[in-house]
C-alpha cells in the first residue's frame, strides 16, 4: 500500500505538502502512510485514490491485506476460522490439498510481507 501511494504521487509530482493540502490530510500522516507506519482510514482512501488518481478497487485491496496482517495471528485455528467464513460467505477454496495448497500459498504471501515489513 505504502508504494501504491507514494510512487502514485512522485509520478504525478507532488509534494507531500501539497498532497496533505489536496487531500486535507496532514503531511505527516501522509508521510506515515507512505512508509508503512500507519493505515489511512476509509474515507481517507477514497479521498486519495481520487487525487492521486489510483484505482479505488486496488487501494483498498492493499488497504484490507495491511489490516489483516496487522490484526490477525496466522495459526492454524485462525486460518480455519478464516476459511470457515469464506465457505459461509459462498466463497469455496476447494478440498483436500488443493485447499491446503492455497491456504499455504497464502500464509507464504503473508509471512513474506510481514518479513518484508519488518526490514524496514
Amino acid at each position: 500500500m505504502k508504494d501504491l501511494l507514494k510512487n502514485a504521487r512522485e509520478t504525478k509530482n507532488i509534494r507531500t505538502r501539497e498532497l496533505a493540502e489536496l487531500t486535507q490530510i496532514d503531511q505527516a500522516l501522509i508521510s506515515k502512510f507512505e512508509n508503512g507506519f500507519r493505515l489511512p482510514t476509509e474515507k481517507q482512501i477514497k479521498v486519495l485514490s481520487e487525487v492521486l488518481e489510483i484505482n479505488h478497487n486496488e487501494l483498498q485491496i492493499a488497504w484490507y491485506k495491511q489490516r489483516l496482517l496487522h490484526n490477525l495471528d496466522f495459526n492454524p485455528n485462525a486460518i480455519q476460522a478464516i476459511t470457515e467464513i469464506l465457505e459461509e460467505k459462498g466463497i469455496q477454496m476447494g478440498q483436500g490439498e488443493n485447499k491446503e495448497n492455497k491456504i499455504a500459498d497464502i500464509l507464504a504471501e503473508i509471512d513474506n510481507l510481514k518479513n518484508k515489513l519488518s526490514n524496514l
